[in-house]
């Protein structure tokens, strides 16, 4: 009887560690990705995460962090999973589990000015957040003159008082933005795009919770197929 107890309180005590298990997102805190609006926590991603939690039946903690931070932290293991783009770095120490969205990088300057290479990226003063991976030969360029800062909100700003001849960033996000700051994208030069980044899930190859992959490709995978991550995004981003 003993023997029986013991036995019947260490399967009650196993499963109920694992029923208080969470899993651990990061959100990079960049508008409208997610962001905090009059207090609450708000954007993008937080929408899809809340949409995975809730198809999957998973519990998940989100943590609002800097790009550079949110990085760090699925490296060593401190946050399970994130939702950005792909990266060679990022792909050093997480899995790419699935692609959700696919957003078109470009760099725009003052009404008429014209970049038609990347070339003539070169000539120019740009500025960028800090942290963000667009593409590996733009980092490694050292003819490049990029000022890193802190949000594209920066950039922007730093644009209309002349600090810079450019920005770069998703065109969506700066329209965003810019919209933010009664300005519109066709108020400044012709965008020219630079590449087309794709956001993946991408889980920390240090998680101790990796059991919970399949299902959270499921969840997206259902998702993406009934149309939801699109209409998250259109709520941010009205055609």
């Amino acid at each position: 009887m003993k023997l029986f107890m013991v036995v019947f309180l260490c399967m009650l005590s196993f499963s109920f560690t694992w029923a208080q298990e969470k899993l651990k997102a990061g959100l990079f805190n960049i508008v409208p990705y997610a962001y905090i609006h009059e207090g609450k926590l708000t954007g993008i991603t937080v929408d899809i995460i809340k949409n995975i939690e809730q198809e999957s039946k998973l519990e998940i903690q989100t943590t609002l962090l800097p790009y550079k931070r949110m990085l760090n932290y699925l490296k060593s293991g401190q946050i399970d999973f994130g939702i950005f783009f792909l990266s060679n770095y990022s792909e050093s120490f997480s899995d790419k589990l699935i692609p959700l969205y696919s957003l078109d990088t470009v760099i725009v300057g003052k009404k008429g000015l014209e970049v038609s290479s990347y070339k003539d990226m070169q000539n120019l003063e740009l500025a960028t957040p800090l942290g963000v991976n667009y593409n590996a030969g733009l980092s490694r360029d050292k003819q490049l003159k990029i000022t890193y800062v802190k949000d594209y909100k920066h950039a922007i700003l730093m644009l209309k008082r002349d600090n810079i001849d450019a920005l770069i960033g998703p065109e969506k996000i700066l329209n965003f933005q810019l919209k933010q700051l009664n300005m519109n994208l066709s108020d400044l030069g012709t965008p020219y795009v630079l590449t087309t980044n794709t956001a993946w899930i991408q889980f920390s190859h240090k998680s101790k919770l990796k059991r919970y992959k399949r299902q959270i490709i499921n969840a997206a995978k259902t998702l993406l197929e009934k149309n939801k991550i699109q209409e998250v995004i259109l709520q941010y981003y009205p055609e």
